[in-house]
């Protein structure tokens, strides 16, 4: 049984609750080591992966991937906890990039991202162009917190859902009015502009007051700084701004969570075989541990409670 990432080229994704921005922008390379140490002692806790190369490699899309010899994988590059880029190592954190990882060892058996010899490449990609790098080709799947809304079915194949999430709510960690998604009513709550989350919670909450911010760093930042009562999105994205600030945020129970987000790997529509070979990954890294391990360096590491259900591949029919 092949084990993931030996020696230098170990896994490169490391909890970005201690990773923080200390290290990337840290002055002091004694503070920077010690980050660091810290990142190998929680990947030691949590240990390699298991996840065996496939045995069977359909035609298509996973085929044409193993021929040239890489993967490439369009992820968020600016999102903690989902898909980050490090500054001081260059490499992407976070669990959107655990799973490519995870799918570059299922096909390749191994995992090289470093040299020209690399077997998985990542590119950066935004909810903006993701779906023009599917097409034109740029990247070869999509894993960038992309839920699989049926609309989006009827565009793309996706494989998942590989996360199962939804939105919930941020507020001061100092708050003890707001405890529940109902608390929000005559309360000031930040989304970003165009998020689909203002629709979300004015279904769900009519009288909350909504204030659209160009994204949700500003969101975060209009918290911080007592502007607005709160913020509201999936909660795998307000996880991420309570790596570094822990003291300052607070995201309300996972029990107020009013909206499903099924985090899937979109990839061009047509691609079935590509599709349920994904499926077939995610099955088996939910049913021998390897999702729990890549949850714990991530999402569980800031302190976000493991789902009480692990996500089961959709495998829907093609249309």
């Amino acid at each position: 049984m092949r084990t993931f990432f030996k020696s230098s080229r170990r896994r490169t994704a490391v909890a970005a609750a201690v990773a923080a921005v200390a290290m990337s922008l840290a002055a002091c390379s004694g503070e920077a080591s010690q980050d660091q140490k810290e990142q190998e002692e929680l990947e030691d806790s949590v240990g390699d992966y298991s996840l065996a190369q496939a045995e069977n490699i359909p035609e298509g899309l996973i085929k044409d991937i193993q021929d040239k010899g890489s993967i490439t994988v369009g992820v968020k590059f600016d999102q903690p906890l989902i898909g980050q880029k490090n500054t001081a190592t260059d490499k992407i954190e976070g669990f959107d990039a655990e799973m490519a990882r995870l799918l570059t060892q299922y096909i390749f058996g191994s995992v090289d991202e470093e040299g020209d010899d690399a077997n998985l490449k990542f590119v950066e990609t935004t909810s903006q162009n993701r779906e023009t790098y599917i097409n034109d080709g740029t990247v070869d799947v999509v894993i960038a917190s992309y839920s699989m809304y049926p609309e989006r079915l009827e565009k793309f194949d996706f494989a998942g859902p590989y996360f199962n999430t939804g939105q919930n709510v941020m507020v001061q960690a100092s708050n003890t009015d707001i405890n529940s998604v109902a608390d929000l009513a005559g309360k000031d709550v930040c989304i970003a502009e165009g998020s689909g989350s203002i629709a979300n919670l004015e279904a769900e909450n009519p009288e909350a007051k909504i204030t659209p911010l160009a994204d949700y760093a500003a969101c975060a930042q209009a918290l911080e700084n007592g502007q607005t009562d709160a913020v509201s999105t999936d909660e795998t994205i307000l996880y991420g701004f309570t790596v570094d600030k822990p003291d300052t945020y607070r995201v309300l129970d996972s029990a107020n969570i009013f909206t499903e987000e099924p985090y899937g790997v979109g990839m061009k529509l047509g691609e079935t075989d590509a599709r349920l070979f994904i499926d077939d990954m995610i099955a088996e890294i939910t049913a021998n541990g390897d999702w729990e391990k890549a949850f714990n360096l991530t999402f569980g590491a800031a302190g976000m409670p493991m789902p009480a259900e692990l996500p089961v591949p959709d495998r829907y029919e093609a249309k």
